[in-house]
């Protein structure tokens, strides 16, 4: 070969392959020389480079050793390269040959395409063109030995997910394609029942169609959607999965089917439930004994000023029925309705012989009986619990008035919180109608004459409109609950 071994080696180390797979050459070639001379280029380019002066002699390396590339000069004593490319292709159709060749006959040609020679290199070689062929093929090798290792991979993570999670494939159309065993035993159904159908056939009823609704428009615009369903097994039984499904995308952008993955939650979720529904049960408990404790409180209050407890169950109701018809949620005329029975709780304080005096209070004692509004208040906001707070409210606010001549800090109109306005007409409604030790109870004329005289000086006009256009419902709550 005429060509200079120096010169050729400083170019061809512009052409190294760094890649961390280990690449090995077979080299062919009956004249030592030239064998040589490319020997010393191929180290630069390959891990190992292992040599053969004849076909024979490559053959029996090829069975003992694992050959990247083969290169082969064409014109050989004995068996040619093109023989030897022929017994190469009988057992290994994949491995790489470059032919090295003085001719360019047409039949060397056709024979090496029907052998699927993978180049030839002219002689006199053309550096550049041969340093660009190895390379080409070796970078081919590399490619598809990593394109074998993600399928092996790949085919690991499947084999893992199919012993550990619930997998099945849909096409484009949403029909299944693939389950593995897994969905199999939590549905109930066989392979065969099940390929070629819709999801649909495990849904359960109680899962919303706009669910799935959702899922698909997720996954149809190249999302991934996850979420918990519950699913109906083959004889009616219910499972819970917890679900990702992804959409499979080809290198064009298109979707060529879709993936789901599952994990069995069912004992979770049913657990999930049942402490749920205990919890639920607790809760309730516990409010239903804050009311209680309210309304107990709250009737302490009243007994203790000789009134009768059936006084704070009116107030209750009265306070719930305007907080509704003024526009109160149920949630919040609910917490009124709750509260309500503690407005007089200071009253506790209160020495007896003021609270329970018969005749009119003298300046001093007016002013002992008002500070029950502020040991209610005190008595009752240090609580985080929502009752006790909306109750320190109205404790604290129940006797001021919208005209601002109120106690204990003469609020003015929407100053006052709407429970306390709205307990006011509650608590004077109900106190004008029965008899008290100081009084005696107000005909129900008398009554509404001093609500409309009061109307916007010491009610909340907008609630007093409320009372008289809904009297009958007042009167049905005070004839229900009359002493």
């Amino acid at each position: 070969m005429l060509i200079k071994t120096k010169a050729f080696r400083e170019v061809s180390k512009g052409y190294s392959v760094n890649m961390n797979s280990k690449i090995t050459i077979l080299y062919v070639e009956d004249d030592r020389v030239t064998a040589k001379s490319m020997g010393e280029i191929l180290e630069d380019l390959a891990d190992e480079v292992l040599f053969a002066s004849n076909g024979a002699e490559a053959l029996a390396l090829l069975e003992e050793c694992s050959i990247d590339l083969v290169i082969t000069d064409i014109n050989m004593p004995g068996m040619s390269g093109l023989e030897l490319a022929r017994h190469i292709r009988e057992d290994n159709t994949d491995i790489p040959i470059l032919m090295i060749t003085a001719e360019n006959e047409h039949q060397y040609l056709i024979e090496g395409i029907k052998l699927k020679i993978d180049g030839y290199i002219l002689k006199p070689i053309d550096l550049f063109q041969f340093l660009e062929d190895i390379n080409r093929i070796i970078k081919d090798i590399i490619a598809k030995r990593e394109l074998l290792e993600s399928a092996k991979i790949l085919e690991e993570y499947k084999e893992v997910i199919d012993l550990s999670a619930i997998v099945s494939k849909a096409d484009v159309d949403g029909k299944i394609t693939y389950v593995n065993d897994a969905f199999c035993n939590v549905t109930g159904y066989t392979r065969e029942e099940l390929i070629g159908q819709n999801h649909s056939i495990i849904r359960h009823l109680e899962t919303p169609s706009s669910v799935f609704k959702v899922m698909w428009n997720t996954i149809q615009n190249k999302k991934n959607w996850e979420g918990i369903i519950k699913n109906r097994k083959k004889d009616g039984g219910t499972y819970y999965v917890k679900s990702l499904v992804s959409p499979i995308i080809d290198s064009n952008d298109n979707i060529i089917e879709y993936i789901g993955i599952r994990q069995d939650i069912t004992e979770l979720e049913l657990y999930k439930q049942d402490i749920e529904k205990q919890l639920s049960y607790a809760t309730k408990e516990i409010i239903d004994t804050q009311k209680e404790v309210v309304f107990t409180m709250g009737a302490i209050g009243e007994t203790r000023s000789k009134e009768t407890g059936l006084h704070v169950a009116r107030v209750a109701e009265y306070s719930y029925l305007l907080g509704k018809l003024y526009g109160l949620s149920e949630e919040d005329a609910t917490l009124l309705k709750q509260a309500s029975p503690m407005h007089d709780i200071g009253k506790v304080g209160i020495p007896d012989a003021i609270l329970n005096k018969s005749g009119k209070l003298t300046e001093e004692e007016f002013e002992v009986m008002k500070s029950h509004s502020e040991i209610g208040y005190e008595m009752l906001n240090h609580s985080n619990k929502s009752i006790l707070k909306a109750a320190a409210v109205i404790a604290y606010q129940h006797h001021e008035k919208w005209d601002g001549s109120g106690y204990p800090n003469k609020l003015k109109g929407e100053e006052i919180h709407v429970y306390g306005r709205i307990t006011t007409i509650a608590d004077v409604f109900d106190a004008l109608g029965h008899d008290r030790v100081y009084k005696k109870a107000w005909p129900l004329e008398k009554i509404l004459a001093m609500f409309d005289e009061n109307k916007g000086k010491h009610f909340d006009p907008q609630l007093i409109d409320i009372v008289f256009d809904n009297l009958d419902q007042i009167l049905d709550i005070q004839k229900r609950f009359k002493d």
